[in-house]
């Protein structure tokens, strides 16, 4: 670890750029397979599911070459298309593959790769994740805000984005307002206005960077999930009744809060 932080930024860049489009790959897989598995209730092991047997078309299902697996540029190169059956492959995994990359290349930028960019790092593909399943299934999987906010509280005695008092607090707070604003909303109207996985996800933003975050984060989730969908509607005619996933917004206020601070309007 030392002699990877003790290299010159570029070179920092250029490594975790690497591994980031790898990863980028394996997030676009995991994104897909593991909701799949737990939707269908299957028998197999998770782990099973989601490592066993090669990517494949998903219209004609034969399996890609591994020259035809290599991140963005396999995907270019083919025109978006698969190679046996010419079927278009959606622009869902590059897209992916990028944000992974540019979200590497940012924490590197920003932190370096101590502890702090490490676990930058992780923070950003872990919640990359989350969001994909969120915006495709509207799930926010356990499997995936539980380890994101047990590792924040970790995090929290090394000091690494906060102290482990305000972390603690922050994770049990932050569950503890949606799950407020739930049962409210239930209440006057009848109808359910999120999921108990975003409860997780904003107690997991807690944990991250602490209760004083908090205020900021909802804020920001709250006002991006309004012009976002506002937007969709204007411009693309979207079903006013269809319902949006939050998690995404959580996500967008939780990068905000890593790359500009926990207390903008503090």
């Amino acid at each position: 670890m030392d002699a990877i932080s003790s290299l010159p930024l570029g070179g920092q860049l250029l490594l975790s750029g690497i591994i980031a489009l790898v990863v980028g790959s394996f997030i676009s897989m995991l994104s897909y397979r593991l909701p799949k598995h737990l939707l269908e209730n299957s028998d197999e092991p998770v782990l099973k599911t989601i490592s066993v047997g090669g990517s494949k078309c998903p219209k004609c299902g034969s399996n890609l070459p591994w020259y035809r697996l290599i991140p963005v540029f396999s995907w270019l190169a083919s025109k978006g298309r698969c190679h046996h059956c010419g079927n278009p492959i959606s622009a869902r995994y590059p897209l992916i593959e990028l944000s992974t990359l540019l979200l590497t290349l940012a924490c590197v930028w920003q932190f370096g790769l101590g502890l702090q960019g490490i676990a930058a790092i992780a923070f950003s593909w872990i919640l990359l994740t989350i969001s994909v399943i969120d915006i495709e299934h509207q799930l926010i999987l356990d499997n995936l805000s539980l380890p994101l906010m047990w590792l924040g509280l970790l995090l929290s005695t090394q000091g690494t984005f906060t102290d482990t008092n305000s972390a603690i607090w922050g994770a049990a707070t932050g569950y503890l307002l949606l799950w407020l604003v739930f049962h409210s909303f239930k209440l006057l109207t009848g109808k359910e206005g999120m999921g108990y996985g975003d409860f997780k996800l904003l107690a997991a933003l807690g944990a991250w960077f602490g209760i004083a975050a908090l205020a900021q984060i909802i804020l920001i989730a709250a006002i991006s999930s309004i012009v976002i969908t506002v937007t969709a509607i204007l411009a693309k005619g979207r079903d006013k009744s269809q319902p949006m996933a939050f998690g995404p917004f959580l996500a967008i206020a939780g990068w905000v809060s890593l790359f500009f601070g926990s207390e903008l309007f503090g």
